[in-house]
């Protein structure tokens, strides 16, 4: 069984620091050269501040590598609150030893994104995301807001995530959107984590069950061909 790698919230952008398109392109270079299939789930390139397209022409060789896995047919995608079109809302599967598999962003769970101030801001960025002051100004009011409620606003996103996998019949829902990995033996709500600062989270599916991974930025390859 070759394994299946979702990863989200690379947030690709033209601002993005190098390191992030060196990691998110080593990690499907990675899954094209030893046969793994790949779901990106949401939020992968950061349309709705940067502007649908730019990121990808940012950052040319995650491009590449996109295109090679899609050709090769190992490649799906979900849609985010940051790439709405990205791909599909959410994607089913089976899977040997887990059962029956949800795999979506997440970000509709949001208690926050769900609120009036969530929507107002929302539709603000949508239209208007690509002013650096709006953008510093939507940050500072997300971070402000899970600051003062973060452990609430993490535990209702876990609750609404499985209600959805109870309501799809499923065993197992694999989500992003948080930005905080998660995997516990017993429990049905799953969370593939980030691209964080000097790391790539991604959660495999693999003959053995899931488990939470990382790419390490020490791991990329050096400009002589061996690793950094």
């Amino acid at each position: 069984m070759t394994p299946l790698r979702i990863a989200s919230d690379w947030h690709l952008s033209p601002g993005s620091p190098p390191l992030h398109g060196l990691l998110a392109a080593e990690f499907l270079r990675r899954a094209r050269a030893d046969g793994a299939s790949v779901i990106l789930n949401g939020d992968v390139f950061d349309d709705l501040f940067a502007g649908p397209g730019r990121g990808e022409r940012a950052h040319a060789a995650v491009a590449a590598e996109l295109g090679a896995l899609e050709a090769l047919g190992r490649l799906r995608r979900t849609c985010g609150n940051h790439d709405p079109d990205a791909g599909e809302e959410r994607i089913l599967l089976a899977w040997a030893g887990v059962g029956r598999v949800l795999v979506a962003h997440g970000h509709a769970a949001d208690p926050l994104s769900r609120s009036w101030l969530g929507r107002l801001g929302d539709g603000i960025s949508r239209r208007y995301g690509r002013l650096g002051v709006v953008r510093g100004a939507a940050a500072l009011a997300e971070a402000a807001a899970r600051g003062l409620a973060g452990r609430r606003l993490a535990e209702v996103f876990r609750a609404r995530c499985l209600a959805l996998v109870e309501r799809e019949g499923c065993d197992l829902g694999i989500f992003g959107h948080l930005h905080v990995s998660h995997l516990a033996a017993g429990d049905r709500y799953a969370n593939c984590g980030a691209l964080q600062e000097l790391a790539l989270e991604y959660l495999e599916l693999g003959p053995e069950g899931p488990r939470l991974c990382t790419l390490d930025s020490r791991a990329l390859p050096s400009e002589d061909g061996g690793r950094a």
